[in-house]
């Protein structure tokens, strides 16, 4: 302050007064910085209350006198309302049919789904915005559901209401369609199979018809029939023989009656593939457990398997085994001397094994006879361990349903020791001792040599069935994982160097995707050349298409393909020589919209009523705007935090300090003191 004494007599008091309080302040703010002072701050955000409009995209809603008014005026509409709403509320819109999707703009429905999902268009929604300001969902659909689960156990746990809009038309027109057909989409050569069909007919009374079963041209079944009800049922059943190896196809038509509304329901196409054979598993146990009856009911609820189990003291066919196509070792091999020539003569004839190790197996044998998991025990002790499924899995895939289970499953009892593993053992699942997750495997498969081995390494299979039933009533999820590892292991190894792997029939909506494999002189994967391929339909128009690589195969995505017979042939060059392969697959006719086309508007009058919220007609589709707005629960969410901030970071503070030093400085120059 010395400035200000020396020079007192330039300044007036009130100048004094000001200089003193810029510099007092300037030096003040500065020196409590390092008092690390804070300062808290509150953020408030405001989103706006979510509205999701969800348009039935299937082709049903055409099927109605008001087709042109649904095309046209009624997008218009809803297009109208929620602009003038785009203020208040976030707008999105969605479409179901074939496909749940968000769409930017309601003009992109187009009315050509030939089924109809409404479970995906509520999971979808439900996973994707349950955690934001989501205050109601609107669904415009004629409430034909021919596809997923029930949106009325859906939408139970939903705490948004759900509007609907009743398109369609509840009038039972003139109509005879086939509405259900059982059949085994797999049969044997040689055998017979049952066929049923159902035929329902609408205001057809005294009309007569007749329904016949063709493949190839050639009628199989026919039968005439009266029509003697205004609503008239029947049920159909043929037995049909599978006379030729591969995918058959057979076509089952009911003949119009007059007048009818429309006949794209009154045909429709089956595939049957017809197998040479059923495979036969042998399980073996070396004592009773309740392992055995679990893993033989499991197999026996698969009828592409024919079991038989035995106690191996009991067993005679020890040196006749080619009649079987797998072997499971239940505690195989024990100290049993006989179990090692068992073993031998099951590798002789190249026959698969699935190993279930536990108390009893003998493990320094069980290492010598396989290469894949080589398992030290000091001490012949059981661990308690429960599956952790491995994602990275390949050699063949689980159901989602079976994936959410698994982590629900009791302990299995698995031998405790050191593990080694090959570099070609896959694990399907890990084991988790107590809350340790290990990468010991649980269940697991190597390929050595195109011999392929399984193991399960641990006893007590018949609990995850039991939990199984528990929780879902049933036991398929746990019979899918023995009956995929059986399918697996018994498949007939492709030695072939080139090979496509594709499904045997598509949907019509579906894309025809398929994948590719080449393989080195020592079997291993590689996919430097290119890889071309040619789809061929039955007018004899060609497809060509160029596989896309991945890291060490190929991949391709064909698209959508109408309803036919289609072969493909794929071919590439590799170390000078040239691979081909070749085969066929159908792609089948799906429209389940023209199977019923009568609007469910009882279905959307209990989504809505179940939800607190209200169904209306097209006619009154005006109307949404009012009842949104009429709703206390749909407003929006304001959210605010509150965090502390250091004085020293804010940019603001030090920019006053700097000011408060500036303007002394300036007011002393102008004053005539610098």
């Amino acid at each position: 302050m010395y400035h200000y004494s020396k020079g007192a007599k330039t300044y007036t008091k009130k100048q004094r007064i000001l200089l003193f309080s810029l510099r007092f302040l300037a030096f003040f703010l500065a020196l409590s910085l390092f008092l690390m002072p804070s300062i808290k701050i509150k953020d408030k955000e405001i989103q706006k209350p979510i509205i999701l409009i969800a348009q039935d995209n299937s082709s049903s809603i055409l099927m109605c006198k008001d087709s042109t008014f649904y095309k046209t005026k009624f997008l218009n509409e809803i297009e109208e309302i929620f602009k003038d709403l785009k203020s208040d509320y976030e707008i999105k819109f969605f479409r179901f049919g074939n496909q749940a999707k968000e769409i930017s703009n309601i003009k992109e429905i187009n009315y050509k789904d030939n089924t109809t999902d409404m479970s995906e268009l509520l999971q979808m929604v439900n996973d994707n915005y349950s955690n934001l300001n989501l205050s109601t969902l609107i669904i415009c659909s004629d409430g034909i559901i021919n596809k997923g689960i029930s949106p009325l156990n859906q939408i139970k746990d939903f705490s948004y209401p759900i509007f609907t809009v009743a398109m369609g038309d509840t009038t039972i027109k003139k109509d005879i369609s086939i509405t259900e057909i059982r059949y085994n989409r797999i049969a044997y050569l040689n055998n017979k199979f049952p066929l049923e069909i159902v035929v329902l007919a609408q205001k057809a009374k005294g009309s007569n018809s007749v329904l016949r079963v063709m493949k190839e041209g050639k009628t199989l079944f026919e039968e005439k029939f009266s029509i003697d009800n205004e609503t008239y049922s029947k049920q159909f059943n043929t037995i049909l023989n599978a006379d030729k190896v591969g995918i058959q196809r057979y076509t089952i038509s009911v003949q119009p009656v007059d007048n009818e509304q429309t006949t794209t329901n009154n045909t429709r196409d089956i595939f049957v593939e017809v197998l040479d054979g059923r495979q036969k598993v042998l399980l073996l146990a070396n004592s009773p457990s309740p392992d055995i009856a679990a893993i033989k009911q499991a197999i026996e609820n698969n009828e592409n398997y024919e079991v038989e189990s035995f106690l191996f003291n009991k067993f005679d066919k020890k040196n006749s085994l080619k009649e079987y196509n797998i072997a499971i070792l239940h505690q195989i091999p024990s100290s049993n001397p006989e179990h090692r020539k068992l073993i031998e003569n099951l590798t002789k004839e190249n026959i698969p094994i699935l190993y279930i190790i536990g108390q009893q197996t003998d493990m320094p044998y069980f290492n010598k006879v396989q290469k894949g998991l080589q398992i030290t025990q000091t001490k012949s002790t059981l661990n308690q361990v429960t599956p952790i499924l491995n994602s990275n899995f390949t050699l063949f895939s689980i159901s989602t349903q079976t994936q959410d289970i698994i982590n629900q499953f009791p302990p299995l009892q698995s031998p405790f020791g050191k593990y080694n593993l090959s570099a070609n053992l896959q694990s399907l699942m890990f084991q988790k001792a107590g809350t340790i997750s290990t990468d010991y495997p649980l269940i697991c498969f190597s390929n050595s040599n195109l011999e392929r081995t399984g193991i399960i390494v641990g006893e007590g299979f018949w609990r995850w069935r039991m939990q199984n039933y528990l929780i879902n009533q049933t036991h398929s999820e746990a019979d899918e994982i023995i009956n995929k590892s059986i399918q697996y292991l018994a498949s007939r190894v492709n030695k072939s160097r080139f090979r496509v792997i594709c499904n045997n029939v598509f949907a019509e909506n579906e894309p025809i995707l398929m994948d590719a494999e080449l393989y080195n002189e020592s079997y291993e994967l590689v996919n430097t050349p290119e890889v071309k391929l040619t789809i061929t339909d039955s007018k004899g128009t060609k497809y060509p298409f160029i596989f896309s690589k991945t890291i060490n195969s190929y991949h391709l995505n064909a698209g959508v393909f109408p309803s036919g017979k289609y072969t493909y042939n794929a071919s590439t060059q590799f170390g000078g020589s040239t691979f081909t392969a070749s085969g066929v697959f159908y792609v089948s006719t799906q429209n389940l919209e023209a199977i019923n086309f009568v609007a469910d508007h009882n279905l959307l009058y209990n989504i809505s009523n179940q939800s607190d919220a209200k169904m209306i007609y097209p006619n009154q589709i005006k109307q949404l705007k009012d009842l949104i707005k009429e709703r206390k629960d749909i407003k929006p969410l304001i959210t605010q935090t509150i965090t502390n901030k250091n004085l020293i970071d804010q940019w603001w503070y030090l920019a006053l300090i700097v000011l408060l030093f500036a303007a002394e400085w300036f007011l002393r120059k102008y004053w005539g003191s610098i």
